[in-house]
């Protein structure tokens, strides 16, 4: 009988040891995913503002901000970076039909995104207005170089706009003029 707790006993301390190791395991995982999505933000972080100090400095010829691709390394990391002038990009809030057909999205889907929103409000950043719109994580990705939600009027200046748009705003009947006023960074990671 004696025996039999004993035995007992073990079988427990064994089941707890590996429980044990298990977890920790599992709890080791999850930190180095922390770590390594830690360590790409903050090189994210890094690209966009190297980008805005080199921006920042005095030229003898003026930069354009077209939303032009432009491959970065840091930290080991390749990133896609952006410079656009918010008026070359299209508005998800205040762009007409044809100016949200440049970047494949319709009218539709964002009138029933923004009837979940009371009048005057906007979600915080662009990828959150994609998604509630509907859009895929992919399809956000590939859309947030061409979109803002901070343009003037919602019209766009072709001159301005990022090469995957410029032929389909060259071809549109109303164009703006403006821009200058504020450029958009992003930065996608491309290995």
């Amino acid at each position: 009988m004696v025996l039999l707790a004993v035995l007992a006993g073990v079988v427990l301390i064994a089941a707890l040891a590996g429980t044990l190791r298990a977890r920790a395991g599992a709890t080791q995982a999850a930190l180095v995913r922390l770590t390594e999505a830690h360590r790409v933000a903050l090189a994210e972080v890094s690209v966009i503002h190297r980008v805005r100090a080199e921006w920042s400095a005095p030229r003898l010829v003026p930069r354009v901000a077209d939303g032009s691709p432009v491959v970065v390394e840091q930290d080991g990391m390749r990133w896609e970076v952006r410079v656009s002038d918010v008026e070359g990009l299209v508005d998800l809030y205040l762009a007409p039909g044809p100016v949200l057909a440049l970047a494949g999205l319709s009218v539709g889907a964002r009138d029933a995104m923004m009837a979940g929103l009371s009048p005057g409000d906007r979600y915080l950043t662009a990828a959150q207005t994609l998604a509630a719109m509907g859009l895929a994580p992919d399809d956000r990705a590939r859309l947030l170089p061409l979109v803002t939600q901070r343009s003037r009027t919602g019209e766009i200046n072709p001159d301005l706009t990022p090469p995957e748009l410029r032929s389909g705003a060259a071809l549109l009947q109303d164009a703006d003029i403006a821009g200058g006023d504020l450029a958009q960074i992003t930065a996608r990671r491309v290995d």
